[in-house]
């Protein structure tokens, strides 16, 4: 049975009309006397007075009781908000009309599914004579009903404006520790405080895309204990300021900066196909390769640098980061994501100091390709996740190549393991090694010197982590590694291990233990072992 004809849908209140007519499909161009020729060849004439000249239906009026009689036995109109159905008050002719338009949709409905049998032909007539006395009040609703929705089109099109939200993350931590690695400073510190406060300006001109900008500022207060190297505690193999290779830091990675704001991020997130680009002046390895979703985060999980990044893939590593960009493409929705990465330690400097050469090819620089496997579960989340990274890269005239993987896997609710391996080579371009005191000559380690100008380091972490340990929310994690591996630097190799209960007072508010133990420390086993210990609040807004 073909369906009866209009396409009309309204939003008018009266009769009840507003559920039925928002939920009616369009109407099918076959009019009601075709569907009523086709049950019966009779005519079923009505000898009433035509209405199309009232200006108002009233309950009185033949059409009014018509109409009245078939939402009764069919139940087009819903009703009032409060369930009633109001069916004695008078309507304006295009109220009359709307309602009119949901009877016709309920009955195509009842035809369509089938069951012609039960619309009697006395009714398919009614709804003849109804929709010729009321056809042009129809068709004006059926032009204003195109117009609004191309309204409505039309605003949904345009309604994002350009949007800037600002969001926070500020750390106060109290610390304290022993140990020593230089003689003649004390081997323990007194309990100081440290803290750092980030602020975002989250840009969107589209709403799919992103210009983020960080500000950064700190107490001053430095991560490492007396007679550590490093404003963080760390100096790492090979480095001009800015970059984290070869030990891990003896304190924590958000310490040791600047009492002065610094703009520490500045970059635009744009699609392109199936595809996430980033490009800009300021911006961060660890925002876009080597991410682990239990040791990336020093506000929430693991505090020092060597157990949130692998040292020999995350290059540029300082606050100032580096100018580059990043691509970020999962092929074709499946489990297989491919990342790459390029940034320039110096971009901004454009002439060469000590020997190396700045610029935005020159050192230091670090690219970085990424390929992540991760398939997803019925749940539609990703418990395992397998990665494998290239980087090639210069630092203070040192060639880095290296190669990594990078694992996770959550095996049940409430436990998952990880890791991060790498193994590379580091080649001078100097000649010769020249004193401990100096990064021009040869490799230089904390500490340690060597003569040689060609290394093949390694480095290993791996750890477990409990996610909503007592808590909701809450994550413990524990993880052991060494971060430089190689036998002509030192007597022994560094091993640290780290442990935190990160606990969830808000959902704004969190408070987390640390305790970290460094042995061997700078791959020497006259040096004593390091232990800091920490208790930081993080606020974020």
């Amino acid at each position: 049975m073909k369906k009866l004809s209009m396409n009309l849908a309204g939003s008018l209140s009266l009769l009840g009309v507003i559920g039925a007519v928002a939920a009616s499909p369009a109407l099918a161009e076959t009019s009601v006397s075709q569907i009523s020729q086709a049950m019966s060849n009779d005519s079923i004439a009505q000898n009433v007075t035509s209405v199309s000249q009232l200006s108002d239906v009233r309950p009185t009026d033949w059409a009014f009781t018509a109409l009245q009689s078939l939402v009764e036995r069919y139940g087009c109109i819903a009703g009032y908000p409060d369930s009633t159905y109001r069916g004695n008050q008078a309507t304006s002719r295009y109220e009359f009309a709307a309602g009119l338009n949901a009877c016709l949709d309920k009955i195509n409905e009842i035809i369509s599914a089938g069951l012609a049998d039960k619309v009697s032909k006395e009714d398919l007539a009614t709804l003849q004579r109804l929709q010729e006395e009321f056809s042009a009040e129809l068709a004006t609703l059926r032009g204003r009903v195109d117009a609004l929705d191309a309204k409505t089109a039309k605003l949904e099109a345009q309604q994002f404006s350009t949007t800037t939200k600002l969001s926070g993350e500020a750390i106060m931590s109290v610390q304290g520790g022993s140990g020593n690695t230089n003689p003649g400073f004390p081997t323990s510190s007194n309990v100081f405080v440290s803290s750092r406060v980030r602020l975002d300006l989250n840009t969107s001109f589209t709403g799919s895309d992103l210009l983020k900008t960080r500000l950064e500022v700190g107490n001053g207060a430095g991560g490492n204990i007396p007679g550590t190297f490093g404003a963080a505690g760390t100096t790492p193999v090979a480095t001009n300021g800015n970059t984290n290779i070869g030990f891990g830091t003896y304190g924590q990675d958000y310490t040791g900066l600047s009492s002065n704001f610094t703009l520490a991020k500045l970059r635009y997130d744009f699609n392109v196909a199936d595809a996430r680009v980033s490009i800009g002046p300021v911006m961060h390895a660890y925002d876009h390769i080597d991410i682990n979703s239990y040791a990336n985060n020093e506000a929430v999980d693991f505090a020092s640098t060597f157990f949130i990044n692998n040292p020999l893939h995350v290059l540029i590593n300082g606050q100032n980061g580096g100018a580059g960009a990043a691509l970020d493409w999962n092929i074709g929705k499946s489990a297989f994501t491919l990342r790459a990465l390029y940034l320039a330690g110096n971009a901004n400097s454009p002439t060469t100091v000590d020997g190396v050469n700045g610029g935005l090819f020159g050192d230091a620089y670090q690219a970085t390709g990424e390929l992540e496997f991760a398939p997803r579960n019925a749940e539609g989340e990703k418990p395992f996740a397998l990665r494998l990274l290239y980087t090639n890269g210069s630092v203070n005239n040192t060639t880095i190549n290296s190669g990594g993987v990078n694992a996770e896997w959550k095996f049940s609710k409430g436990i998952a393991v990880f890791g991060r391996y790498g193994f590379g080579t580091l080649d001078s371009r100097n000649l010769v090694a020249s004193d401990a005191a100096s990064f021009t000559g040869g490799l230089f380690t904390n500490g340690q010197t060597t003569t040689s100008n060609s290394l093949s380091p390694q480095t290993w972490m791996a750890g477990f982590a409990f996610p909503d340990l007592f808590k909701e929310g809450a994550m413990a994690g524990v993880a052991v590694g060494q971060p430089f591996i190689e036998s002509k630097v030192g007597n022994a190799t560094q091993t640290n291990l780290e442990l935190f209960y990160n606990f969830p007072v808000t959902s704004n508010i969190r408070i987390t233990p640390d305790v970290q133990f460094i042995f061997n420390p700078d791959n020497n086993s006259t040096n004593s072992t390091i232990f800091v210990g920490t208790l930081r609040t993080v606020f974020t807004f």
